[in-house]
């Protein structure tokens, strides 16, 4: 069989399992509509003539029983099945995908699980938007995207639906099989992203030749950090022991993004943390209240004003040393950077410079107002998507030769490796692998530069700058470079994956 033919039959096979998902997922949405008819057959009041002594609710718990025995499942799995199939009333259109095979079961949860305790009448709002994320987006990436929508579309009654979250913080055990348990905590987002810092700073303590794998590691670093150690005992033989008994606690890192305005308070678009998604800008302005921090600016436009000492820099090193002498002049000029104006631009400084502010002490924000702007990321990727389909030739990278705009390449971007400061972004930036549809966070992906850098002749190559690296896992790592797939960098940050078959795909940065 020719090759043409070969990818023609592959391109079947994928069809066919499109048709076989959306059959099952057709089965799962008929199989929960007919649990909550026999659920409400067995609850409705017809059925007292055959018991004087009729109890709705234990008619309702003996049908649950009943289905259970017959499906040699438990009384659990049945019980959220009615569940969804009576809170999926307030979802028609959702409903209506659902049954038409289109999302699956899974997703279904997710959506629910998100937009429990939203008003109905925001829940309204943002459901088509919602249904049509639900078709493009892998499970996580859905959930992130309700967060974001329910923030963006009414972020008061988020942030109040984030303080009763709070109130239902726990921690459980669950038994497991082959001697095992599990053990799991509900906490806020910046509560897990501390705990996860935590346990990556207690990795770090031991040498590289711990035999431990990776997951090995991070348990008895957990159960290290339960009894009060401040380092783990190593296994290589090196006879390092732990640090009980030592009050010395290693400084939380967490990493955040978002835009200027929100920060400042003079906006309400939600901010990104690193390894857990959209989060309240009220959350995040709390946690500049009472952390001392340090802004990474991914910086290549400022508006032209010259009375402001910025505008006369022409070179990043200029700018750098201006915040260094007055670090307040972040917080006063919220203005200074601007999407917008591609024209624009400090002299010299043709791409995107990533540079680092001095820290800034605790609470160097200003106080709210009601200002907002809504974005949308799924009405997004769906444009992008139907414009793809409608010219393909759109499609074309930003910066074909991986020079990100440069004329000279900036410091850095004729070395392989990425400086910390670069990496931080990077990985903020993207939030998670660029591989459509996948979640590994970005801290556990490796940096790939998109056009390849060439150690031989470095300035003819791609250069190590942010607008020719992304995240990717190692799996998808690997399948660039034996050629299964092949990734562009476009405007605004998207990513244009492509495979063998011709298939396309495109992600989008974590915060934009």
């Amino acid at each position: 069989m020719s090759d043409a033919g070969v990818l023609e039959v592959e391109q079947s096979m994928l069809g066919d399992l499109v048709d076989i998902s959306r059959a099952a997922n057709a089965a799962d949405a008929r199989k929960l509509a007919l649990t909550k008819t026999f659920f409400e057959s067995r609850t409705t009041f017809r059925a007292a003539g055959l018991d004087a002594r009729f109890d709705t609710d234990m008619a309702g718990r003996s049908a649950i029983a009943e289905i259970a025995l017959t499906l040699s499942t438990t009384y659990h799995a049945v019980s959220e099945w009615v569940r969804i199939s009576f809170t999926l009333e307030r979802f028609p259109y959702v409903a209506d995908a659902f049954e038409a095979g289109l999302i699956p079961l899974t997703k279904v949860r997710t959506i629910l699980t998100h937009t429990a305790g939203a008003p109905a009448e925001v829940t309204r709002l943002i459901e088509g938007r919602i249904v049509s994320a639900a078709q493009r987006l892998a499970t996580r990436a859905l959930g992130e995207e309700i967060d974001r929508l329910l923030l963006e579309t009414d972020p008061d009654a988020t942030e109040r639906s984030t303080e009763r979250g709070r109130a239902a913080r726990r921690v459980c055990t669950r038994r497991r099989a082959h001697g095992m348990a599990e053990v799991s905590a509900t906490l806020s987002a910046a509560e897990a992203a501390e705990v996860t810092a935590l346990i990556n700073e207690m990795v770090g303590t031991v040498c590289a030749q711990d035999p431990r794998d990776p997951q090995q590691l991070r348990v008895d670093a957990y159960l290290a950090i339960l009894r009060g150690c401040t380092t783990l005992a190593c296994e290589c033989g090196c006879g390092r022991a732990d640090g009980t008994g030592n009050d010395v606690r290693p400084d939380i890192r967490l990493q955040l993004m978002c835009s200027l305005d929100t920060l400042l308070g003079l906006g309400k678009n939600p901010g990104y943390l690193a390894g857990y998604g959209a989060i309240d800008p009220q959350t995040l302005r709390d946690l500049a209240q009472d952390a001392t921090w340090q802004a990474m600016i991914s910086w290549a436009k400022a508006h032209y004003n010259k009375h402001d000492p910025a505008a006369a820099c022409e070179t990043t090193a200029e700018f750098e040393r201006l915040l260094t002498e007055d670090p307040q002049h972040l917080v006063r000029r919220r203005d200074l950077w601007s999407p917008a104006a591609p024209s624009a631009g400090l002299t010299g400084t043709a791409g995107t410079v990533v540079i680092k502010t001095p820290p800034f002490d605790p609470g160097m924000v200003f106080p709210p107002d009601r200002r907002h702007q809504a974005t949308s990321r799924s009405t997004e990727l769906n444009t992008i998507l139907d414009r793809y389909h409608a010219n393909p030739s759109l499609a074309q990278p930003e910066f074909p030769d991986g020079h990100g705009g440069f004329t000279e390449p900036p410091p850095g971007a004729l070395t392989y490796q990425p400086s910390d400061l670069l990496a931080a972004v990077v990985r903020l930036r993207d939030g998670t692998c660029r591989h459509p549809g996948c979640a590994v966070p970005a801290a556990d992906c490796q940096l790939d530069h998109l056009v390849a850098y060439l150690k031989a002749h470095p300035e003819a190559g791609g250069w190590t700058i942010l607008a020719n690296l992304h995240c990717l896992c190692l799996g998808h790592h690997q399948l660039k470079t034996a050629k299964f797939w092949t990734y562009q960098l476009l405007r605004d940050g998207i990513i244009h994956a492509t495979d063998k078959l011709g298939d396309h795909g495109f992600t989008l940065p974590a915060h934009r």
